[in-house]
C-alpha cells in the first residue's frame, strides 16, 4: 500500500501543477504587476544560473543560443498579437491562441519526455558514480532540454516585461481619463 502512495502522491502534485499551468496559459489573464515581476525575476535568475553552467560546456552555448533565438522570434510574434482588455475587475491580457498553444505544447512535450525517460536518466546518473564531473555531464548532456528552457525563458521574460510595461501604461491612461457622471 505504501508503494502505491509513493507514486500517487507525486503524480497528483505534478497533475495539479500541470492543470494550473494549462489553465493559466490559455485565455485572458488578470494583470497583476507583482506576479509579473516575480515571474520575470525567477526566470531571469534561472536563465543566468544555467547560462553560467554553459560556460563549462561550450557546446551547450550553441543550444542555449538556438533556444533563446527561437524564444525571441516567438516573443516578437506574441507581442504583435497581444490583446489587452479592460473589464470591471481590472485589466486583462492574452496573446494569440496559437502562440499560447505552441508554448504549452513545447513545455508539456519536453516535460512528458523527461518524465517518461526519468528511469533511464537516473540510471545513467547512478552509473556515473560518485565522480562529480560525470554526474554533471549526465545532467547537462540533454541539449534539447536546454534549448527548450532558453526558448521558454526568453519568451516568458520578454512577454512578462512587455505586459508589465504596457499594462502600467494602460492603467495610467485609464486613471487619467476624466469620468463623466450623469
Amino acid at each position: 500500500m505504501q508503494n502505491i502512495f509513493q507514486f500517487i502522491i507525486p503524480a497528483a502534485i505534478i497533475g495539479f501543477v500541470l492543470y494550473r499551468r494549462i489553465r493559466r496559459s490559455i485565455g485572458f489573464q488578470l494583470y497583476k504587476q507583482r506576479r509579473l515581476i516575480v515571474r520575470m525575476s525567477i526566470f531571469s535568475i534561472l536563465f543566468v544560473l544555467i547560462l553560467g553552467v554553459s560556460f563549462s560546456h561550450p557546446i551547450s552555448l550553441l543550444y542555449d543560443f538556438l533556444g533563446a533565438a527561437a524564444g525571441g522570434l516567438t516573443l516578437m510574434y506574441a507581442i504583435r498579437k497581444s490583446l489587452f482588455e479592460m473589464k470591471e475587475d481590472g485589466l486583462y491580457y492574452r496573446t494569440h491562441i496559437w502562440i499560447e498553444s505552441f508554448i504549452l505544447f513545447v513545455f508539456l512535450s519536453r516535460f512528458i519526455y523527461r518524465f517518461t525517460n526519468w528511469g533511464s536518466f537516473s540510471q545513467s546518473a547512478a552509473v556515473a558514480g560518485s565522480n562529480p564531473n560525470q554526474v554533471n555531464m549526465a545532467f547537462t548532456s540533454d541539449p534539447i532540454s536546454r534549448a527548450v528552457f532558453f526558448l521558454l525563458a526568453v519568451y516568458y521574460i520578454g512577454f512578462y516585461f512587455y505586459v508589465w510595461k504596457k499594462g502600467k501604461t494602460l492603467l495610467q491612461e485609464t486613471e487619467s481619463k476624466p469620468t463623466i457622471q450623469i
